[in-house]
């Protein structure tokens, strides 16, 4: 049976092994040990969902608030969203996504946003199939420097 749960002390090297998943799906290596992510999941700004099947963790749901003078709520965006290999298309990224809704309804957003890689048909499908509306508008060019 999957569970959702709120991140918690605990869940943090199995969250950590499942970041490092993440990052090599992208193709890129994690940096972050468990102090850092600590410091972001449980004394920092961000919110982090856990999905087990029974004790063994098989998902996860990163989410970070963003506040907006112009509205009138804040919007919730599902900054990351994995599942383990092994345990895809058992809906458990649909579970996943079904809590952060329910987060974001009690905590008074008025929007929950995500996003994926424009390779990652399979994922905009599955948005576009649980009803979420797509965001065309694009946010002009964006840049980056390195420090």
């Amino acid at each position: 049976m999957i569970t959702i749960t709120n991140v918690t002390p605990t869940d943090l090297p199995p969250l950590q092994d499942m970041i490092c998943a993440l990052c090599a799906h992208h193709g890129d290596t994690c940096v972050r040990g468990v102090a850092d992510i600590h410091a972001q999941f449980i004394d920092g700004p961000l919110m982090g969902l856990i999905a087990r099947e029974n004790d063994m963790p098989v998902g996860f749901a990163t989410l970070v608030t963003h506040w907006r003078p112009m509205n009138t709520g804040d919007s919730i965006d599902i900054l990351h969203l994995f599942v383990v290999e092994g345990w895809c298309g058992q809906g458990i990224g649909r579970r996943l996504i079904a809590a952060a809704q329910s987060h974001a309804r009690a905590t008074g957003a008025i929007r929950l946003t995500i996003g994926t890689s424009p390779n990652n048909t399979s994922a905009a499908q599955a948005y576009r199939a649980m009803g979420w509306d797509e965001i065309t508008a694009t946010a002009g060019p964006r840049f980056q420097i390195r420090l």
